[in-house]
């Protein structure tokens, strides 16, 4: 049975004090040199010494966790994302806890209170639909907490708080865009849940782009789904039976239940319908290889939201009075860019 190593075991082979070893292992301001500073770091390496996180947090005055709370953690979407986030939080030598909030602003509100009693240093919020609606609770909510906060995905138009985010607009705009050049008139939208700021954020960039290209939609080809599987699946026949020849979904998972319908039908994508997706979700899982789609740069989301946490966190550490986040936030918007994979194609003008 192994022992554990102490910082005394530390500090006694380095020849140093309990404290010296501790400052320096907690990267502490202590007057030393530089090489009695390696020989405690070296030391403290050889002897596979790990921090005791309750004796460090004392030191530091931080926890060294984080938390990220999503809306639906079996989204892809939002998995991904705290994957992510999740990995780049390690980076910098802290862990991250996930927790759900079912996309209900109740268990939100309590999910808030537990957290911030954990002594958590920063947290990201993805907040749930039903606190988007009521941006007033939603900004008492996060003002009250004690730590950093970083509204993360859904942006809200707001700028009281710091937030990382996608363009959305952009991205349905520069789906009708690509639909349009490709020679589509009969362009149809099957949007996400009609709550969702984000949804309806790239319903009306797409619907905009149709609109300036002279192609506004045609009001039986514009449905409503819910970002699940289920209502791509179910809003297939109905799209295709009423001649349109190129579809948007607001998210893959939408689109893959309307490619499976299709393939039902004995029709392929894009032979007998052009189909652009969002998100860029379902590649790493083995479906949807062929989807042209939207990639909102997950990865740089999750490095922009964790790097701004670690700024947040110095400065508190700085000036415990200092909310800046909340101060003089910062509000940061990625652009999405399509990844072509061959599920739009030209349309003749003279079939159309």
């Amino acid at each position: 049975m192994s022992v554990r190593v102490r910082l005394k075991d530390v500090a006694s082979a380095a020849g140093v004090s309990v404290a010296a070893a501790s400052l320096v292992l907690n990267d502490r301001p202590i007057r030393m040199s530089k090489n009695k500073r390696k020989l405690i770091i070296e030391t403290a390496k050889k002897l596979k010494y790990v921090p005791n996180q309750n004796a460090r947090s004392l030191v530091t005055n931080t926890s060294m966790l984080l938390a990220l709370l999503v809306p639906d953690i079996e989204n892809y979407f939002f998995a991904s994302l705290a994957k992510r986030i999740e990995d780049t939080c390690r980076s910098y030598g802290y862990s991250l806890i996930v927790a759900n909030s079912d996309d209900k602003e109740k268990i939100e509100h309590e999910l808030l209170i537990q957290l911030d009693s954990q002594d958590i240093d920063g947290l990201f919020l993805i907040p749930s639909q039903e606190s988007v609606k009521d941006k007033a609770a939603l900004k008492a909510e996060v003002t009250r907490m004690s730590c950093p906060v970083i509204l993360t995905d859904r942006l809200l138009g707001m700028d009281w708080c710091d937030s990382v985010g996608s363009n959305n607009y952009s991205g349905g705009r520069q789906a009708a865009e690509i639909l349009v050049r490709h020679g589509h008139k009969r362009i149809a939208c099957i949007s996400g849940d009609r709550e969702s700021d984000t949804s309806e954020a790239r319903k009306a960039g797409f619907l905009d782009g149709l609109s300036e290209a002279g192609f506004p939609i045609n009001p039986e080809l514009d449905v409503n789904g819910d970002y699940r599987f289920g209502s791509g699946y179910e809003a297939a026949d109905s799209l295709i039976d009423k001649g349109a020849t190129a579809v948007f979904c607001c998210n893959d998972l939408m689109a893959l239940g309307f490619i499976n319908r299709l393939n039902e039908r004995g029709m392929k994508i894009p032979d007998d319908c052009s189909l652009i997706g969002y998100d860029n979700t379902l590649n790493h899982l083995g479906v949807g290889q062929n989807l042209t789609t939207f990639d909102q740069g997950i990865a740089e989301m999750a490095k922009t939201c964790s790097s701004q946490m670690m700024r947040r966190i110095s400065e508190l550490q700085k000036d415990a009075r200092n909310k800046t986040w909340l101060e003089s936030p910062v509000t940061h918007v990625l652009e999405p860019t399509v990844v072509y994979r061959g599920s739009v194609r030209n349309f003749s003008s003279t079939t159309n």
